[in-house]
């Protein structure tokens, strides 16, 4: 080969690096490109964390697993036909989650509700007490239970000692020990902690009403519960059905605050859908059978997501009327 074709040959090879080096840059520097690679570490993340474990709780639904034994025994939907027909606590647990889960988020909503508004309200102070309001979403669960059953020991409990004192009750009253009130107790306890998420989101909403809406209201005589009823309440509404959708699904699945105060007792009273499946996989060692509940609340909670998504759009919710 000639000198003049090894250097033609040389020119052609870099014009076609040149190009291919061009090429990648511009594929580099595309939004395309850019905005997946910024989201790829987080939906790595995200199939690590919470893809990857609910498949793997699917698929052991499906098997006989002793907690014991490595072994899985393929058993096919068994385990959701024991459940669901054969286990009969199975669905007491399920009425155990939805007083939880209904009573809590009621609360919630009733409360934070409330407090918003007031917090809404300009007084000096008004940034303090805001502060001071959003401390319980700071502290951690379990010194939240652990706090509450102190104040509920029927011996030196704050909620009984004081009471006594004052003359309202004439024996203490052992909270999380009764059978027919000890759901409640960890309802208020549930709502202390938790208000405050409705709290936040209903000042948030309330900051977008336009004040102009108020000023007429009151121009043609309209009193406080009129303007609530007809302007606060209405822009409200959007926020309300996501936080019951938001919280009805975190309340459902809530095991930790239960577990602390009362480990599903007394009499598994307070035995929700989760903590029924840790006491399967813990208790009774069935872990196929508990991931066969697990699954169960899983779907239910799932249901309940799309609906709200097809029913309600969010996007024409979050504007004020």
């Amino acid at each position: 080969m000639s000198v003049t074709s090894k250097v033609m040959e040389g020119i052609g090879m870099e014009r076609e690096y040149n190009r291919f080096r061009d090429r990648i840059k511009d594929s580099l520097e595309s939004e395309a490109v850019l905005g997946y690679g910024s989201l790829a570490p987080v939906m790595i993340l995200f199939l690590f964390i919470a893809v990857l474990p609910i498949l793997w709780a699917l698929t052991g639904s499906l098997f006989s697993i002793n907690s014991f034994n490595p072994v899985w025994k393929w058993n096919g939907f068994n385990n959701f036909q024991h459940i669901l027909f054969n286990d009969s606590f199975y669905w007491v647990a399920v009425s155990k989650s939805v007083i939880f889960g209904f009573g809590s988020v009621s609360l919630q909503i009733i409360v934070g509700i409330t407090i918003a508004l007031l917090l809404q309200k300009q007084f000096k102070r008004n940034a303090v007490a805001r502060a001071i309001v959003l401390l319980p979403y700071l502290i951690p669960v379990i010194v939240v239970g652990l706090v509450f059953v102190w104040m509920f020991n029927p011996e030196y409990g704050a909620l009984n000692l004081i009471p006594l004192q004052l003359g309202l009750i004439s024996e203490p009253i052992n909270y999380l020990g009764n059978t027919d009130i000890a759901m409640y107790a960890l309802i208020v306890a549930a709502s202390w902690k938790w208000s405050i998420f409705v709290v936040m989101m209903t000042l948030a909403r309330r900051e977008a009403i336009p004040d102009g809406y108020y000023d007429a209201a009151r121009a043609n005589g309209a009193n406080a519960w009129q303007r609530f009823r007809d302007i606060t309440l209405p822009n409200l509404k959007g926020m309300i059905i996501l936080v019951v959708l938001l919280r009805g699904i975190w309340m459902f699945n809530k095991f930790d605050i239960i577990w602390i105060m009362t480990r599903g007792g007394p009499s598994q009273s307070s035995t929700t859908l989760p903590v029924y499946a840790y006491r399967v996989a813990f208790s009774q060692w069935q872990l196929g059978e508990s991931l066969a509940i697990a699954s169960t609340l899983f779907f239910t909670l799932v249901i309940g997501a799309v609906v709200y998504f097809y029913r309600f759009n969010p996007t024409e919710e979050v504007r004020v009327e």
